[in-house]
């Protein structure tokens, strides 16, 4: 019998974001398996293509949005994810009634599921206003793990995070890599040559991201000290906000800027391309690298040493495996001096470039997120 599924986001493409590349991915690799897919979100053009439809719902997850997807469930029986991310379902991060209702929607008896990507804000006293918010996005946590027959967390800390608001069982789900590994060499030489900027002797570091306020102040202090300690290191900022970036460093300090290049938003092949002609990336993160980070999955992906961080979200995975460089979170002194080391030992940033390759295949690759869907899918 084949397997139905519809897969409710947020956000899918050609509308940017992690969560829509990774609702894309799934969905193609599902129809690719012979499922029959529907993907519904807010922002979607309605099309076809096989085994695989989008439909473009009518509002973001509100009345209009229940009673089409009440009618797609009776006529397409199957099973039901929703791709949660709290804001993404319209009502400014606080749709409770959207929660309520897909809880009713499995006591009518439909297989639901929900993938957590994330689940609610944090308290804080930076920003005490959101905290009423934070508090009610607890509270749709707390309905949607009573609402999926299974849940998955794209990293056990959030099963850590869910526990207390019910959740007996999780299925760890990390995120794979949402841009291609098939970059010809070619192309990568082509983007090193560029990168190198004449000087055969240059080391490129690079970082892949959107360059946001909180990687962005760690990328800011860690920048300046590797090209410090490391004379030939040239950076390579990659991704969407990385121009923007890369003027306010050289607005900081003028001397970095023939150091320093940005190659603002790239295709997933040049993505592909430009990390691989990268002898290593940083990627730091305030919290610590977890499952859930697509820019690590991507340099590891496509068997690129990666240096990052340890924080209070890691997993055990990450220094059991020894496949990526740790270093302490928020700490730019030890990770500046944990990529200055690999760069002048290329055998060592060789073998932990393979290493990652290697641990990306094992547990993270697309393949294992189809395996867990479909064989739930199979036992319903």
């Amino acid at each position: 019998m084949t397997p139905t599924f519809h897969l409710l986001t947020g956000e899918y493409p050609p509308q940017t974001g992690g969560v829509g590349d990774y609702t894309r991915l799934v969905a193609a690799g599902l129809a690719a398996r012979g499922a029959a897919v529907h993907v519904w979100c807010p922002s979607a053009t309605d099309s076809a293509a096989g085994r695989l439809n989008i439909h473009q719902l009518p509002d973001v997850f509100g009345a209009g949005s229940r009673r089409t997807l009440d009618e797609a469930f009776r006529s397409m029986p199957g099973c039901v994810v929703l791709e949660y991310v709290p804001n993404a379902l319209g009502t400014r991060g606080a749709n409770v009634r959207f929660c309520v209702w897909l809880m009713a929607v499995r006591r009518r008896g439909v297989d639901v599921r929900v993938m957590f990507h994330e689940p609610y804000f944090y308290f804080c006293w930076q920003r005490p206003w959101r905290n009423a918010l934070a508090l009610v996005q607890r509270l749709m946590a707390a309905v949607l793990v009573r609402a999926g027959a299974v849940t998955y967390v794209s990293t056990v800390a959030w099963a850590s995070c869910l526990r207390p608001l019910g959740l007996s069982a999780a299925v760890e789900s990390p995120i794979p890599a949402t841009i291609t590994t098939d970059a010809s060499p070619g192309s990568v030489a082509r983007w090193r040559a560029r990168f190198m900027g004449g000087d055969p002797q240059a080391l490129i570091v690079g970082h892949f991201g959107t360059f946001g306020d909180h990687i962005g102040r760690e990328l800011t202090k860690v920048v300046p000290l590797i090209l410090k300690a490391v004379p030939a290191a040239r950076v390579v900022l990659i991704g969407r906000g990385s121009e923007a970036f890369l003027a306010e460093l050289a607005q900081r300090d003028p001397t970095l800027g023939h150091r320093v290049h940005a190659t603002g938003l790239l295709s997933s092949p040049d993505v592909s391309a430009a990390l691989r002609a990268c002898d290593l990336v940083v990627q730091p993160f305030p919290d610590g690298v977890t499952t859930r980070r697509t820019t690590v999955m991507a340099a590891l992906a496509n068997q690129v040493a990666v240096v990052t961080t340890e924080g209070k979200l890691t997993e055990p995975t990450w220094r059991d495996a020894d496949a990526v460089r740790l270093a302490p979170a928020s700490d730019p002194f030890a990770i500046a001096a944990a990529a200055a080391m690999l760069l002048k030992d290329p055998g060592a940033t060789a073998a932990l470039a393979a290493r990652g390759r290697r641990l990306y295949q094992a547990r993270f690759a697309l393949e294992h997120t189809l395996d867990a869907l479909l064989a739930v899918a199979a036992a319903a």
